[in-house]
């Protein structure tokens, strides 16, 4: 599809589905415990992906297949405590904060991955760091 190729369309429509997603993940959370609420959407992404996904799949690397493993469990950790903290904190609040962890990526991807730090990069993080602060006070 030619509307896959252009990253920067997709990540507009990425965020606007994570933003619709941050709103309801707040309404479901006030009616399920944080383990239902995990385990409904982690099951209903995984359904989602692989309706999308599983003529595509590709097994070679058995090292990227660990590799997406091991994500899936941070991400079912990830999940379970985010969804404890929704649970307790307003949506408005969590949500941002939470998006912190791009710092930790950037980080980590510089020390492990040897990706650089560019003036770009490091102002992106600022201002990123700032839209938080301003939202979360």
């Amino acid at each position: 599809m030619e509307i896959l190729k252009d990253w920067r369309l997709l990540i507009i429509i990425y965020l606007f589905l994570a933003g619709i997603w941050g709103v309801l993940v707040k309404v479901a959370s006030t009616n399920l415990n944080p383990y239902t609420m995990s385990f409904v959407a982690l099951t209903s992404a995984w359904l989602t992906v692989t309706a999308f996904s599983f003529s595509k799949l590709n097994w070679q690397s058995s090292f990227g297949v660990i590799m997406a493993a091991v994500c899936g469990c941070l991400g079912g950790i990830s999940s379970l405590l985010f969804y404890h903290i929704i649970k307790k904190a307003p949506a408005s609040i969590v949500v941002p904060v939470s998006s912190l962890y791009i710092v930790v990526t950037v980080v980590l991807s510089y020390f492990f991955l040897g990706e650089p730090f560019s003036i770009k990069k490091i102002l992106g993080i600022v201002f990123g760091l700032i839209a938080i602060a301003l939202l979360t006070t």
